[in-house]
């Protein structure tokens, strides 16, 4: 048993069929069909089940697959190190950010980019509850999104919290003359939130906040994205309640800013990444940054 072997039957399982694991190898499907069997012998098991168009996985099949990708992963990077040393901080990572965040992300990243010219940076947009999937998934290396993550596989870094202020239409501020608001007034008018996908956040602690205080908040329309939501603002559809940072998103002259009379929640972004994968230099690195005083 060797690693092409391994990798052969890792395509394998993942394309759930000899014929697409051959294209995708660049194989002739009698070759790939043999480095099976080999492997079968090798071991002494049945690795997949194939009767007809019926294809079934074993327990070992199972159990070599999640083995051998872990193993092909550490050898991936081993080799994704080496190279680093070989050629300096190079390569791609991977960010997730949700909207609402991207203010915490945009000028670090941009001093990051100044200072390593040569890495690839690529983004990926979603709520909380979509970015958490893609670190699962290995498929972003670093996340920055609104605590609460579920889940203890991550590394969390609390980054400085965002305080709430209330986002009026421009066309209502002869209604709302002074530059603060009070629960009350803001739970009367039609209220746009942000609210993520699925899981627990800023949507339900707002509502939540209201109820504490004996409010019904007349909630008109929800959305995840943070942009969409004051765009709607903008053309005077109803007010939202957002963390501060995030107003130079919407349209200068377009809508007012007021603080809250009340004491109010505190968004708590922060940088999420996985334990147990492997994060290269140049992902080390943008941590640094993203996570150094001044955030």
């Amino acid at each position: 048993m060797d690693i092409r072997q391994l990798r052969y039957f890792q395509t394998i399982i993942e394309e759930k069929q000899i014929t697409k694991a051959a294209q995708v190898l660049h194989l002739a499907q009698p070759a790939l069909s043999l480095q099976l069997k080999q492997l079968e012998e090798e071991l002494g098991v049945t690795l997949i089940i194939r009767e007809g168009k019926q294809w079934q996985v074993t327990e070992a099949g199972r159990i070599l697959y999640e083995r051998s990708s872990q193993l092909l992963q550490s050898l991936d990077s081993i080799k994704g190190e080496i190279a680093e040393i070989r050629k300096g901080i190079t390569g791609t990572v991977t960010v997730g950010t949700s909207a609402i965040c991207v203010s915490h992300l945009a000028p670090h990243l941009t001093q990051f980019h100044k200072e390593f010219p040569k890495v690839y940076v690529k983004i990926y947009n979603g709520d909380t509850h979509y970015l958490e999937e893609l670190l699962q998934q290995h498929v972003i290396d670093i996340a920055l999104l609104f605590l609460p993550v579920e889940g203890k596989q991550y590394e969390i870094v609390p980054l400085e919290e965002d305080p709430f202020v209330a986002v009026i239409p421009g066309q209502w501020e002869q209604r709302f003359p002074k530059d603060s608001i009070s629960l009350e007034e803001v739970a009367a008018q039609d209220l746009l939130l942000v609210k993520r996908i699925s899981g627990v956040g800023l949507y339900e602690n707002i509502l939540s906040h209201f109820h504490k205080s004996g409010l019904r908040p007349n909630v008109v329309l929800d959305c995840p994205d943070v942009s969409t939501i004051l765009t709607f603002v903008a053309t005077g559809m109803g007010m939202t309640v957002i963390p501060c940072s995030e107003i130079h998103q919407a349209y200068d002259g377009k809508f007012k800013v007021m603080t809250i009379w009340e004491p109010f929640l505190r968004a708590k972004p922060a940088v999420v990444w996985t334990k147990d994968k492997y994060m290269s230099k140049a992902g080390r690195k943008l941590i640094e940054f993203l996570t150094s005083n001044g955030m």
